[in-house]
C-alpha cells in the first residue's frame, strides 16, 4: 500500500506528471466505497512491482524515486479485493525524483470477459517519440484500440490526448470508448490544470429472465402466448413516482441494449507538494450523464483545500460542494428529485512526528434541499513507525456519506433498471486497524482488520414484477417474474472485513503478489449482503524472462455471493479466473503481446443471470512514434 503514497507525490511535484495529464479527474469521494462491478486485477502486479522494488535496504521511508510512467488500458475486475481500510501511508521526505524516458516491455495487464462496468484506467511512460499507439483483436470479436500524443511538449506546459476503446461484439456485446483532452500548466509556486473527456458505451442486455421457481423464461415467446397479461413492478423506492403496470408484449419487447454517454470538464489550481507554507487547491468539475432512453443526470463539483502551520504541527479544512441536477424526456423515466446538493465541510489538526502522525478532525456532511439534513462522523488517523526499517502500525476511526451519483452507479453496474437513482450512502463509523511489516529487503507484508457501519446501504438484486389482470387469472402465466435489469434494495448493515497481502519482489525480475480477505456482514432486514462475497483471494505475478520478455500470471477467486429471487436465496457459482500474458519488445518502438483470459472456461456470474465469456484470447501489438 505504499506505492499509491509515493507514486501520489511524484506525480505531482513534476507538472508533466500532474494527474491532469492523458487521465479525466477522480472523484475521491466514491474511491472506497465501490466494491462489486468494475473489474481489474493484474494492474496490482506493476503497481506493487514498482512499489517494494523503491524501497531502499537502509529504510523503507526515506527513498529517491524514479518514475517510470507506463501506458496501461485496463478493465477494472470485479472479482478484485478492495484495498480497504483507507490507511494513513507513512511519510515520504520531499526528494527530488529522476524520470527516465527509456521504453520497457509493455505488461499485458487488461482482461476482457463480458466488460461489466468496463472503464479505461490510463497510465502513461514519456516514450521516446511521443506518440503510443497499441491494438488487439481476439475471440468472441474482443477489440483493442489505444491512441495517446501529446499535442504540446513544452519544460512547463503539457497538452495531450488520448483515445482509448475496448469492447467485445458477440452475443454478449458490450464496448467501451473515451477520448480526453488534457492541460497542465506549472507556474512558479502552483500548477495550473484542466481537461476534458467524453465516452461512449453500448451493451446488451444478455442476462436470463427468470420466473417465481428461479427457471429461466424467454419473455418473448411467453409474450406470443399471453399478449394481455400485466405485471406491476414491485419493490419501487418511490420518490417521485408510483409502481407502474407493463404488458407482457411490452416488457419482451423493451429495448434489449442500451447506451451511455459521459461527458466531464475539470479546471483546477492547485501548489506544489514541495510548498511548506499553507498549501492549497481549488478545483471544479462538471459531469454530464445521458441514457439512450432520456435520463440526463448533471453534476456541478467545487472543491477547495488548504492548510497551514500551526505551531509545530499543520491545521487544516477541506471542503466540497456536490450539487445534483436530474430530468428526462419521460417522466416516469425520472424517479427522484429534480434537484439537490451536499456540502462537506472537514476541519482537521494534523500532528507529524518523525515516528508518529495523528490526525485529528470531524467530517460533517449537509444535504440540501432532500435527504438526511446532517451526517457527521469522525476523521481520527494515527500511524506508530514502531521500526521504520520493518514495523509500522496503523488505525483509525472515520465514516463518510456517499454520493451515489447514476454515472457511477450505471458504471458498477451497467444492467440496472432504467429508472434506479441509487440513493446515498451514510457510514457513521469505520473503525480500522492494521500491520506493515518488511522483514525482507524484498518482502512486504499487510494486515488489517476493519469493522464498520453502513445506514442505507444498497444491494443490487433482479427486478420483480408480479402478475395482475384485475382479478382475472390467465393459465400458465408466472405469478412472478425476475427480470434481466437490476433493482437496488436498502437495508443497515455493519461490514467485518479481515485481509492480508504479501508481496515479493526479486531484482524486478519476478514478482508475487497474494491478497485475501473474509467477509461477514450483518444485514438488518435481509438475510445475506446480496451478490457479496464471503472469502475473496487474487493471485498476481510477472517474470522477466529477459529484458524484452516478460510473462504475467493472475488468479482470482471468490465464493459465498447470494442472488435474491422473491424470498429465494440463490447461492452464486464460485468465481474463478485464471489469466496468463506475454509481452516482447523488438525494439524501443514495438512490442507484441498476447493474453489467453479464464483459462479453466469458467461461466461464472458477475451479476446474476450474466455469464462471462469463456476462455479467449487477445492478439495485439504496441507503437510508438
Amino acid at each position: 500500500m505504499f506505492d499509491h503514497k509515493i507514486k501520489a507525490f511524484v506525480l505531482k511535484i513534476n507538472h508533466f506528471v500532474n494527474d491532469a495529464q492523458f487521465m479525466p479527474k477522480i472523484d475521491f469521494n466514491i474511491v472506497l466505497m465501490n466494491r462489486i462491478g468494475l473489474k481489474t486485477l493484474l494492474l496490482l502486479i506493476s503497481t506493487v512491482a514498482f512499489a517494494v522494488s523503491a524501497y531502499p535496504q537502509d529504510s523503507i521511508f526515506n527513498r529517491h524515486v524514479t518514475v517510470e510512467r507506463e501506458y496501461k488500458p485496463v478493465i477494472q475486475d470485479a472479482g478484485k479485493i478492495n484495498s480497504v481500510p483507507q490507511v494513513l501511508e507513512p511519510n515520504v521526505e520531499k526528494t527530488t525524483p529522476t524520470y527516465s524516458d527509456f521504453n520497457l516491455p509493455l505488461n499485458v495487464d487488461f482482461n476482457i470477459h463480458t466488460l461489466p462496468a468496463a472503464q479505461l484506467s490510463l497510465e502513461t511512460k514519456p516514450l521516446a517519440k511521443g506518440g503510443f499507439a497499441r491494438i488487439g483483436l481476439g475471440n468472441y470479436w474482443n477489440t483493442l484500440v489505444d491512441f495517446a500524443y501529446p499535442l504540446v511538449h513544452a519544460p512547463r506546459t503539457r497538452l495531450d490526448f488520448s483515445l482509448n476503446h475496448l469492447a467485445t461484439f458477440d452475443v454478449k456485446t458490450h464496448s467501451t470508448t473515451k477520448a480526453a483532452l488534457s492541460f497542465d500548466q506549472l507556474l512558479d509556486n502552483s500548477d495550473f490544470y484542466a481537461g476534458i473527456d467524453g465516452s461512449h458505451e453500448f451493451l446488451k442486455y444478455y442476462g436470463n429472465n427468470f420466473n417465481s421457481q428461479g427457471s429461466v423464461v424467454q419473455l418473448d415467446s411467453l409474450s406470443r402466448l399471453y399478449p394481455s397479461a400485466q405485471y406491476l413492478e414491485q419493490n419501487i423506492t418511490n420518490i417521485t413516482r408510483t409502481p407502474q403496470i407493463y404488458k407482457l408484449s411490452k416488457m419482451a419487447t423493451d429495448s434489449i441494449s442500451n447506451t451511455f454517454w459521459r461527458f466531464n470538464a475539470y479546471a483546477g489550481l492547485h501548489s506544489l507538494p514541495t510548498a511548506d507554507g499553507i498549501r492549497y487547491l481549488a478545483e471544479i468539475q462538471y459531469k454530464l450523464f445521458n441514457t439512450r432512453d432520456g435520463f440526463n443526470e448533471n453534476l456541478i463539483q467545487s472543491r477547495l483545500h488548504f492548510d497551514m502551520p500551526f505551531h509545530d504541527n499543520r491545521l487544516g479544512l477541506d471542503l466540497e460542494m456536490v450539487n445534483l441536477m436530474y430530468s428526462a424526456t419521460n417522466p416516469s423515466l425520472l424517479n427522484f428529485w429534480d434537484k439537490y446538493s451536499v456540502v462537506r465541510i472537514n476541519p482537521y489538526y494534523n500532528i507529524e512526528r518523525p515516528n508518529w502522525n495523528l490526525r485529528i478532525g470531524l467530517n460533517s456532511s449537509f444535504t440540501l434541499l432532500h435527504g438526511l439534513p446532517f451526517t457527521p462522523s469522525p476523521d481520527i488517523r494515527i500511524e506508530w513507525k514502531a521500526f521504520p526499517k520493518f514495523m509500522d502500525f496503523y488505525g483509525g476511526f472515520g465514516g463518510n456519506y456517499q454520493v451515489n451519483t447514476s454515472s457511477d452507479m450505471f458504471a458498477q453496474n451497467p444492467y440496472l433498471f432504467h429508472d434506479v437513482r441509487v440513493n446515498d450512502t451514510y457510514t457513521p463509523y469505520d473503525l480500522y486497524a492494521g500491520v506493515k511489516l518488511k522483514p525482507l529487503y524484498n518482502l512486504l507484508l499487510d494486515g488489517f482488520v476493519d469493522y464498520r457501519r453502513m445506514d442505507n446501504q444498497y444491494f443490487f438484486v433482479n427486478k420483480a414484477f408480479q402478475y395482475t389482470n384485475m382479478g382475472f387469472a390467465i393459465a400458465g402465466v408466472d405469478s412472478l417474474l425476475y427480470s434481466n435489469r437490476f433493482n437496488v434494495i436498502y437495508s443497515g448493515a455493519t461490514h467485518l472485513k479481515l485481509g492480508v497481502r504479501a508481496n515479493y519482489n526479486f531484482r524486478n525480475l519476478f514478482n508475487l503478489e497474494l491478497k485475501g480477505a473474509y467477509n461477514h456482514w450483518n444485514v438488518d432486514s435481509e438475510p445475506y449482503a446480496w451478490n457479496q462475497p464471503l472469502w475473496e483471494a487474487s493471485l498476481n505475478t510477472s517474470v522477466s524472462i529477459s529484458p524484452n520478455l516478460t510473462i504475467d500470471g493472475g488468479a482470482f477467486f471468490d465464493t459465498g455471493r447470494y442472488a435474491k429471487l422473491g424470498t429465494t436465496a440463490v447461492l452464486m457459482q464460485p468465481r474463478l479466473d485464471i489469466n496468463l500474458g506475454t509481452s516482447y519488445s523488438y525494439n524501443n518502438w514495438f512490442t507484441a503481446f498476447l493474453k489467453l483470459n479464464n483459462l479453466l472456461n469458467q461461466h461464472y456470474q458477475d451479476y446474476y443471470g450474466y455469464d462471462v465469456q469463456g476462455i479467449n484470447v487477445l492478439l495485439g501489438a504496441a507503437f510508438s512514434f
